[in-house]
Order: structure tokens, then C-alpha cells, then sequence
């Protein structure tokens, strides 16, 4: 059984550990889509320390045969001296101002079983968003749909109406491929419960089937600054 395991690492796990109790004061990102969609990199101004959110495509291994798909994977690294420049966009950076402090970090994993005419021939495990929980609410970084290489900024006050449905991409087709069966599930991560004990953000301590309706997503209504020119817009 092929089994891509490509959940955050435990280095990683420690930046988004570091979040908590510091407060973020800005946001920047590239908005090859405003006024939300960022392009491959958000990085995060705490007091004290920068942190940059990417999502990167990667070739993952989806079955038995060796087949190989481009994924778009999220990664947390310490941001570098680099400004923050995606050249094929061609777009400024735009930041949002935050000024809050963050009192819990959740982490959404996504986990795909794929079956071939019968057994488990391959699994896949990703991390789709992360959760960033102030006093006001919840700043949510997605990947959504799991080919994009867009990172869309959300806030809002529960996850489940934040989070992108990414079961609809996992869905069985017995027209194209009758031999092979999904089975898809959305994991709730907080990083100061142990792996083994996902939960469901403020709901349960449990494992959950990803059953989520496709809500209104609401968006961050932050002050924007264009750093090319200076002007709040």
C-alpha cells in the first residue's frame, strides 16, 4: 500500500506551537485574486518573529501503479530576509493589519483512503487549513481544492462554516472508474492535544467524517496597505 504521509512535521508543529500567546500584527500576501487568494506564501508578522504559511505543488503518489499528482502541500518555515515577491503575478504585496493575540492554533488534516477493486491500495493524509484563534474570532489560512497553489485568508467565527469542502474532490465515479472507492475524512487538529486525539474545533474531542455544507465564506475585513505606494484603501 503506497501511503503518502504529508501532515505538518514536528518542526513545523513547534513554529505553530510558538504562535500561541503572541500577538500577530500583520499579514502580508500576494493577492493574485483579491481580495482574498494569495499566491504560494502568507507570511506572518508576530511580535518578535515572522513566520511564512506556503502551499507549494509537490508530485504525490495517489495508488498502487506509481501514479503521480500534483499537489498543492501547505508548509510552515521561519520567514527569510527575501521580500516577499511572486515575479509570475506581477502583483504588490498587499498587508493586512491584524493586532491580536493569538490564544489557540488548530490544524485541519485531510485523510484520503483509496481503494482498488476491493482492498486499501493507497492513503494520503494533508493538512487543508490553518486556524489561527483570537478573542474576536478565527483567522483561517486554506489551501482549498487540493491542485491550487492559492492560500485564500478567511476569518469568521467557526471553522466548519470557514473551511473548504474538499470531499466533493474525493467522490467515487463508477461511469469512469467503477473499480476504485474513495473514502475521505476531515481531521481537527489541536496542536496541544496529542495526534492521536483529533478534535472538532469547540464542538468534540472526536474523530469526524468531513460532512460539511458548502456555507458562505466570509472574508477578512482587515485594513489593506499596498506597500508600493503607502495608501490604506
Amino acid at each position: 500500500m503506497e501511503h503518502a504521509n504529508k501532515r505538518f512535521n514536528h518542526a513545523e508543529e513547534l513554529l505553530l506551537k510558538q504562535m500561541k500567546g503572541s500577538k500577530l500584527l500583520t499579514i502580508d500576501a500576494v493577492l493574485a485574486a483579491p481580495p482574498d487568494n494569495s499566491w504560494n506564501t502568507v507570511r506572518l508578522h508576530f511580535e518578535g518573529f515572522d513566520i511564512d504559511v506556503n502551499n507549494f505543488l509537490n508530485n504525490i503518489v495517489v495508488d498502487e501503479f506509481g501514479t503521480l499528482e500534483e499537489f498543492g502541500l501547505l508548509s510552515v518555515v521561519e520567514s527569510s530576509e527575501e521580500m516577499l515577491s511572486i515575479p509570475e503575478v506581477g502583483a504588490d504585496t498587499t498587508t493586512f493589519e491584524v493586532n491580536e493575540t493569538i490564544v489557540a492554533v488548530t490544524v485541519v488534516n485531510n485523510v484520503a483512503d483509496i481503494y482498488g477493486e476491493g482492498p486499501l491500495v493507497a492513503k494520503l493524509e494533508y493538512p487543508q487549513a490553518i486556524a489561527l484563534h483570537t478573542d474576536s474570532g478565527i483567522i483561517m489560512l486554506d489551501k482549498e481544492v487540493w491542485f491550487s497553489e492559492m492560500i485564500v485568508l478567511k476569518n469568521g467565527e467557526r471553522i466548519e462554516n470557514l473551511l473548504y469542502d474538499e470531499s466533493v474532490n474525493w467522490e467515487d465515479d463508477p461511469d469512469e472508474d467503477p473499480s476504485t472507492h474513495f473514502e475521505f475524512r476531515t481531521e481537527i487538529q489541536s496542536l496541544y492535544f496529542s495526534r492521536s486525539a483529533p478534535c472538532w474545533d469547540k464542538l468534540s474531542q472526536q474523530r469526524v467524517i468531513s460532512t460539511f455544507s458548502r456555507l458562505a465564506t466570509s472574508h477578512l475585513h482587515l485594513f489593506q496597505t499596498n506597500t508600493s505606494d503607502g495608501l490604506l484603501r
